[in-house]
């Protein structure tokens, strides 16, 4: 009698195959599950001669699925994931007791008050250690991807290429000038190409991403933006604005920030521009029970700020 393919099929392969999938070769294959790169295209090879048909054509920089292998990968990463939801409904009847967790978060997040949502994480849970990885959505984005980082909170759009992103909350931009003549309506993105602008996320430049969305908006238009300062740091560049050095962007949490000048105008765009902060997950990856909790706590705390925000303009 001949032995079903399935029953000769083992874990470790499916694991191999599926990690090859997402992250397009074997050596990223091997890092991702700490093995040798010999090792993953060896299991690849053995589910290859089993299944009788090639699964990925191979190349110098990389590997790519056959039809076959696409069609494999939609079964075999779903029943991964149910594998690995399997063992995770058994770890979450243990406590989170120790260890760290880590996620990444977009950067300048102080107006969002996070500070008191780790506060009450770490009252749940005193023995653990809280790592919150600030750096622009892109960088982040970049971070999860490559696997440094389970799982982060961004502001979209960011590129999404090997990314699950589920859209949480929003928040609007408005235009900021220290200009009254400036301020006395809805902000065109004519005018904002014809103002001296001073831009923050200098590092991130066109990869920020309210700077693309602007940029793209520009671009129809036939108009460019070009900033007459660019700096890091958004409290510099908000001084630098009530300075009269130019005009800037800004979600409009910022606008409660402590160091929000008070000779500040802010006006909204015409049409509206929004923020919207999104958290990213690898597909199929297996989050820890701390950094699931964190996530909970987290979009839930969001939506309440954000929430107190609207109530405010």
């Amino acid at each position: 009698m001949v032995e079903p393919k399935a029953e000769l099929v083992s874990l470790q392969q499916i694991r191999c195959f599926c990690a090859a999938i997402e992250l397009g070769s074997f050596s990223a294959a091997a890092d991702r599950l700490r093995v040798s790169q010999p090792a993953v295209a060896e299991q690849v090879r053995k589910l290859e001669g089993i299944l009788g048909t090639d699964l990925f054509v191979r190349g110098a920089r990389g590997v790519l699925p056959t039809e076959a292998g696409q069609a494999f990968a939609v079964h075999a990463t779903r029943g991964l994931q149910t594998l690995e939801d399997a063992t995770a409904s058994v770890s979450q009847f243990t406590a989170l007791q120790s260890g760290t967790v880590a996620i990444g978060i977009f950067s300048a997040p102080t107006p969002w008050r996070i500070e008191a949502l780790v506060a009450r994480f770490l009252e749940r849970h005193p023995d653990v250690t809280v790592r919150l990885v600030g750096s622009n959505s892109s960088a982040i984005a970049d971070r999860v991807r490559r696997g440094d980082l389970d799982a982060g909170v961004v502001v979209l759009p960011i590129d999404d290429e090997r990314l699950d992103v589920r859209p949480i909350v929003r928040d609007e931009v408005l235009y900021v000038t220290a200009a009254p003549e400036r301020a006395r309506g809805p902000a065109t993105i004519e005018q904002l190409a014809s103002a001296p602008l001073v831009f923050y996320d200098a590092e991130a430049a066109e990869a920020d991403p309210i700077r693309r969305q602007l940029a793209e908006r520009a671009q129809a238009d036939g108009l460019r933006l070009r900033p007459r300062v660019e700096v890091e740091l958004i409290e510099v560049a908000l001084r630098l604005v009530a300075g009269g050095i130019g005009d800037t962007y800004l979600p409009s949490a910022y606008t409660h920030a402590p160091y929000f000048p008070e000779n500040l105008r802010s006006v909204p765009f015409s049409p509206a521009l929004y923020d919207t902060f999104a958290i990213v997950t690898r597909p199929a990856a297996r989050l820890s029970p701390g950094v699931r909790e964190l996530l909970t706590d987290l979009e839930t705390h969001m939506r309440t700020v954000a929430g107190e925000f609207d109530r405010l303009r």
